[in-house]
């Protein structure tokens, strides 16, 4: 009897999150220094969709009794933990949105390192690794790092560090767009049987 092929995992799901910080981006390039209640709750909503999608994702990989869904989980929960505090201040002051999306920054940093920390202790055994995965995740971490810095240390004065600061969401947008793609690239790689 032959096994029954599982259907592919949906990584278009995957692909959410990424158009949501590239959205994020968009919205905090559009009048930075006069922010209001729609673009916290725009960012608020982008948030919990990249929450709800990554999540789904990863229910779907336990489901096919996939070994990596501690990181969709990790990663749903704070997504959809800082969309909610965004919209849980949707009328406070200015200094207060900039401060949770200051520490959603820090937290998806730290979270993108330890990431790449583990997946490359669990690929360095593969004689055909090229550590791609791991510098994508590195640059990511840059640039939640600069995202993070100019909205909590605000070097340039508290208006003026935030004309620049949605370039660096849109950036993650796309380079986590190509961590998507080589994830996914991978896991259909190992996935199929070597021949014989």
């Amino acid at each position: 009897m032959t096994p029954t092929p599982q259907p592919a995992a949906p990584w278009w799901l995957m692909y959410l999150p990424n158009a949501a910080y590239l959205l994020m981006g968009i919205i905090l390039l559009i009048h930075p220094d006069k922010p209001s209640s729609l673009h916290t709750g725009l960012l608020g909503g982008l948030l919990l969709l990249a929450g709800v999608a990554t999540l789904t994702l990863g229910l779907h990989r336990r489901k096919r009794n996939q070994t990596d869904t501690d990181w969709f989980t990790l990663s749903s929960l704070r997504d959809i933990g800082f969309g909610i505090a965004l919209l849980a201040v949707i009328s406070e002051p200015l200094g207060t949105t900039t401060n949770v999306l200051g520490f959603w920054g820090i937290v998806y940093a730290f979270l993108q390192a330890i990431e790449a920390n583990f997946y490359f202790l669990g690929t360095r055994s593969n004689e055909d690794k090229d550590y791609g995965v791991e510098i994508i995740h590195f640059i990511c971490v840059l640039i939640a790092g600069g995202f993070s810095f100019l909205l909590i240390m605000r070097p340039e004065g508290f208006p003026a560090s935030f004309r620049y600061v949605g370039l660096f969401l849109v950036a993650l947008g796309f380079v986590q767009g190509l961590l998507t793609r080589r994830l996914q690239r991978d896991a259909i790689r190992y996935a199929k049987p070597k021949s014989e």
